[in-house]
């Protein structure tokens, strides 16, 4: 039988909308899209909204962004550089200026707005379409392969960890993790070692996340005064996020061309995280407990 016609349409379901000029708090949520001016682009993330809107800015007027990485002052200009190595992790929005990302949905926010103002542009032009809570379900859905990943390494990583310290390390009380970190304590409350697993990398960082943000700069300021005769025992030059706009601070090491997803690299990450995690304890840790 011939299909019946219809003139029917099915009602496009709305994402939830809020403009840069509004009041609301989105951290925590998940961007699905923006519009600026008449045209919308899809994105997967809060980072890939803040490094295209960047973008579009710098090509309408470049001399504003420029100045800013120029600059040494602090507030926005503190966000951009013409220099490569001034943040652990940037993005290119033009050729020789870079823009920091490793910040919160709140920070990116803010420094959007401040730059609108400095452009002399409506806040309402910016609008963020939120995904809704049926995608992030199915977000979680995907995730589960990849929780899955994390326990097969941890379970295998984690006793060759646990071997290389004495019966009391930091890591002896510590199971096996879905995340893609583990946690190693330290004896300091809020201060710790983690070994990170990522898919591009593996990852060692003293993590410094006490309540009061103060405490965690002290510490590392303490840290940062040795940081040569830090180096020079362990043999090279670690990354130091002191992070002023947000609470925590980090000292990490890294590899790269090791992933997790390849079982082939899990000896070599296990081996890396557990001689450095214990470098890491044994070394940089003794500096917080004045044992140095």
């Amino acid at each position: 039988w011939e299909a019946p016609s219809t003139d029917y349409i099915p009602a496009e379901k709305q994402l939830d909308s809020f403009t840069l000029d509004d009041d609301v708090d989105m951290s925590g949520s998940m961007i699905a899209r923006f519009r600026y001016g008449n045209a919308e682009q899809p994105v997967a993330s809060w980072v890939e909204m803040y490094c295209k809107v960047l973008q579009i800015l710098f090509v309408e007027d470049k001399t504003i962004i420029t100045k800013l990485a120029a600059s040494s002052d602090d507030g926005v200009a503190s966000r951009f550089s013409v220099n490569e190595d001034a943040f652990v992790s940037s993005v290119e929005i033009a050729e020789g200026i870079f823009a920091l990302t490793n910040t919160s949905t709140k920070t990116k926010i803010s420094i959007l707005t401040k730059l609108f103002n400095l452009y002399g542009i409506d806040p309402t032009e910016l609008v963020f379409y939120l995904r809704s809570e049926n995608d992030n379900n199915k977000d979680e859905e995907n995730g589960g392969a990849r929780n899955l990943l994390n326990k097969k390494y941890w379970e295998f990583a984690l006793p060759i960890i646990k071997n290389n310290y004495s019966e009391n390390g930091p890591f002896s009380n510590v199971n096996i993790s879905k995340k893609w970190c583990v946690r190693g304590y330290i004896g300091i409350h809020d201060f710790e070692i983690k070994c990170i697993a990522k898919s591009d990398s593996a990852r060692v960082e003293l993590y410094l996340h006490k309540i009061l943000k103060d405490a965690n700069k002290r510490a590392f300021d303490k840290l940062k005064c040795y940081k040569d005769k830090i180096e020079k025992e362990l043999g090279v030059n670690l990354i130091w996020n002191r992070s002023d706009d947000i609470k925590s601070s980090k000292v990490l090491y890294e590899i790269s061309g090791v992933s997790i997803e390849k079982e082939s690299d899990w000896p070599q990450m296990a081996k890396f995280h557990a001689e450095w995690s214990k470098k890491f304890y044994e070394v940089i840790v003794p500096y917080l407990t004045d044992k140095k």
